[in-house]
């Protein structure tokens, strides 16, 4: 086997890094519906004022206060370049969400669920959206199509300058012990499920 068949080998060849089975918090925007690992969400709040911010990037609506931090409030329609206005209301839904090592609050219509799937049930992206750099991945319901956001390029990188300095909002350890993890999983699934889980 030359070198060349070897190194092509190493670059297709699934590896237990890219496993993504696990946990998602599924949510929708108007008609689509998206998703997000749990492990990036601490939880889901209502719709509370938000603070605008001068000269703050066009995705960033601006900040509000929770348990005493400042969080920047991120449009995710404005993020995806969404043609049109959609004025934040009462109805909408926060989720908090880590991103490396920071915190943000990113506006949702609603939360749908939380899912627990395999990695057989994640598919790469269809072609015709494969180039979006928000997209890591896709889940095939029957008849619908989940498209799985990459947490980490929610906060566009001219964006990061605006949270610097901001404390991550507490979340639940995970030490890599089994009962510690299901107890982690438990806990985040509870702040997400007891909050604004649907629009009333």
């Amino acid at each position: 086997m030359d070198l060349a068949t070897l190194s092509l080998q190493k670059v297709t060849e699934p590896s237990q890094s890219e496993d993504k089975s696990g946990h998602y918090v599924v949510f929708r925007i108007d008609r689509q519906r998206y998703a997000l690992p749990l492990d990036h969400v601490i939880r889901a709040v209502r719709m509370v004022a938000v603070t605008p911010v001068p000269d703050a990037p066009n995705s960033m609506l601006g900040i509000i206060a929770m348990a005493g931090q400042m969080l920047p409030v991120i449009d995710l329609r404005r993020l995806f370049g969404q043609t049109g206005t959609h004025p934040a209301e009462l109805q909408d839904v926060l989720l908090i969400v880590q991103i490396q090592d920071q915190t943000v609050a990113a506006i949702v219509d609603e939360v749908l669920d939380i899912l627990e799937l395999s990695s057989k049930q994640i598919q790469s992206p269809p072609a015709a959206v494969s180039q979006s750099r928000f997209l890591s991945a896709a889940i095939q319901l029957e008849d619908s199509l989940i498209l799985v956001l990459d947490a980490s390029r929610l906060l566009p990188n001219n964006d990061a300058g605006m949270v610097n300095g901001l404390t991550p909002l507490e979340s639940p350890a995970n030490d890599g012990g089994d009962d510690i993890k299901k107890d982690a999983i438990s806990n985040r699934k509870d702040k997400v499920k007891h909050g604004p889980f649907k629009r009333g």
